[in-house]
């Protein structure tokens, strides 16, 4: 099968200096690995080929939903550049998302390298082992769109969008490539890793906000009559060179422009799979095989370790009772930096506050400004929304990638397992939580004044009450001891529910507290009394129950 799709381009393979015949062997044994091993959407271990074909329609859908949109503009040039610009924008969210591990995997060294292969020919079966699936998203992504052009301009014009499509996939896929190669000439083993994994936060976050922010302000302007003309700048981006090309296609025009247009759009991805077998490829492979190495500047490690551990060690002494609870606390608080999977699932919760708050905020013209916000009660939801992150933090602190060393939990003299469990929920708290809370209150006070600074406190320790109450209800997990693939789906729906309506909940009492004068001063003793009883609860888990 893959040597039949890829045997139209032969020549061209070869001429690039690649083993035609290994490539397709490669491609070959990839791909049905892949289908043996389930994607980051799979749960608990499943097959991955419907999972693939879910994903795809949910791509279909969101494509949908974008088509719904660039119907309404009229102005065929502004419509497909749109579309393409979100075509290659999800290209590369996804070759970032999904597929940084396939590309940075470096078990093909050990077992491909001692073979006659060269590095041209394991880089582009790299490269063409995303562009697969690349090519099957992109192309759920427009099918939609794809209708809509059978159905408006005819099939050739289909057959065009199709080979723009394709093009402009290839083209997103070198140019992330590029950008990942580039990096690893100029960036050490780990660091690289590390480097990724926040390009992924980031890339979360504004996707995210594009899905939350773009249709609000997308009625702010009159789509239908909108239009763009061409300057010289528009050479320089790709999109436009995909719609020029398609738009000289269904309003017959080839100018000089358009059709310049055409050229850029099937010469610069081929120049750029050129760029990166000839002169990037034989630096791959050395680049990658460092990625396991550790960095050799250790005395500056030890220097800034060192103070690292002084201010920890004097936190776990303020926020814990025992010596084993502030052992917990110090083990969670390093532990939570290092483990990537954690940053890259709890740290985007960070950015959906800020999302969320702008979301509602903006709602109205009144918001826009300083004053509009002091008269309004609003900062209900600078206080509220953070519980996103509180529970994310919480429901992950549990995971771990290398479950398996949670061993030495058993062999610790402790009787009460309640101890690490409170130590750890304070960690959490205070490194992730303290800090959004300090900062959103000095937003707050700011723009209401030190009036709510009791509503501020009150809000806070709820948060870290509701938090706690929802943590010790469910089964008991030491930190870092459970594998990812068991993660309950099902189960983390239903307690994002509970915690939603939760924060619904602490939202109304305080919005009702508020009439009542002096009841925040009231209500914070009791908050505090209740967080303290709940903590001391956990006295009462027993080894048993953990280890369940």
């Amino acid at each position: 099968m893959i040597g039949y799709i890829l045997l139209p381009f032969r020549g061209i393979i070869r001429a690039m200096g690649v083993d035609f015949d290994q490539l397709c062997s490669i491609l070959k044994i990839k791909l049905r690995m892949d289908n043996r091993r389930s994607m980051s959407m799979s749960q608990k271990g499943k097959n991955s080929n419907n999972q693939l074909w879910l994903q795809s329609f949910v791509y279909a859908i969101l494509g949908g939903l974008i088509a719904a949109s660039l119907i309404r503009i009229d102005n065929s040039l502004v419509s497909y550049t749109i579309f393409f610009a979100f075509i290659m924008v999800m290209i590369a969210m996804l070759m970032i998302s999904e597929f940084s591990n396939v590309l940075m995997d470096t078990r093909d060294n050990s077992i491909l390298m001692p073979r006659p292969i060269n590095s041209r020919t394991l880089v582009l079966a790299k490269i063409l082992h995303i562009a697969f699936y690349m090519l099957h998203m992109s192309l759920s992504l427009s099918l939609v769109m794809i209708i809509v052009s059978i159905v408006n301009h005819g099939f050739v014009a289909m057959l065009i969008l199709l080979s723009l499509i394709v093009l402009s996939a290839l083209f997103t896929l070198f140019l992330t490539n590029i950008f990942y190669l580039g990096l690893m000439n100029v960036v050490n083993g780990q660091k690289l890793k590390d480097i990724l994994v926040y390009f992924q936060i980031a890339m979360a976050i504004l996707f995210m906000g594009a899905y939350q922010l773009m249709p609000r302000m997308m009625d702010l302007y009159d789509l239908a009559n909108i239009s763009m003309s061409i300057e010289w700048y528009s050479y320089l981006i790709p999109p436009v060179w995909m719609s020029g090309s398609f738009d000289a296609y269904v309003n017959g025009i080839y100018d000089g422009s358009h059709l310049l247009f055409f050229l850029l759009a099937i010469l610069i991805p081929v120049l750029s799979l050129f760029f990166v077998i000839k002169v990037l490829a034989p630096k791959f492979n050395s680049a990658l095989a460092q990625l396991d190495v550790a960095s050799d500047e250790k005395k500056k490690a030890k220097t800034e370790r060192k103070e690292k551990g002084i201010f920890i060690d004097r936190l776990s002494k303020l926020f814990s009772k025992t010596r084993e609870e502030a052992t917990a606390f110090k083990m969670v608080w390093l532990m939570s930096g290092r483990e990537r999977k954690f940053k890259q699932t709890v740290y985007p919760a960070f950015g959906y506050i800020f999302i969320f708050i702008l979301m509602f905020i903006f709602k109205s013209k009144d918001a826009l400004s300083i004053e509009g916000l002091a008269a309004s009660q609003k900062y209900l939801l600078f206080i509220y929304v953070p519980i996103l992150l509180t529970f994310s933090v919480t429901q992950n602190l549990c995971y771990s990638d290398q479950a398996k060393s949670s061993w030495f939990y058993r062999a610790l003299p402790l009787a009460i397992p309640g101890t690490i469990l409170r130590g750890s929920f304070k960690s959490a708290m205070v490194k992730y939580y303290l800090p959004v809370f300090v900062i959103t209150s000095c937003l707050c006070l700011f723009i209401w004044g030190v009036n709510i600074l009791d509503d501020m406190v009150y809000g806070g320790l709820s948060i870290i009450l509701i938090t706690s109450l929802i943590q010790s209800w469910q089964r008991p997990q030491l930190p870092f001891t459970a594998e990812r693939d068991t993660q309950d789906i099902g189960g983390n729906f239903v307690k994002a529910i509970l915690l939603m309506l939760s924060a619904g909940l602490l939202a109304g009492i305080h919005y009702g507290l508020s009439f009542l004068p002096y009841s925040m001063i009231i209500a914070i003793p009791i908050i505090l009394f209740f967080l303290y009883l709940n903590l001391k609860s956990y006295r009462k888990i027993s080894w048993a129950k953990v280890l369940d």
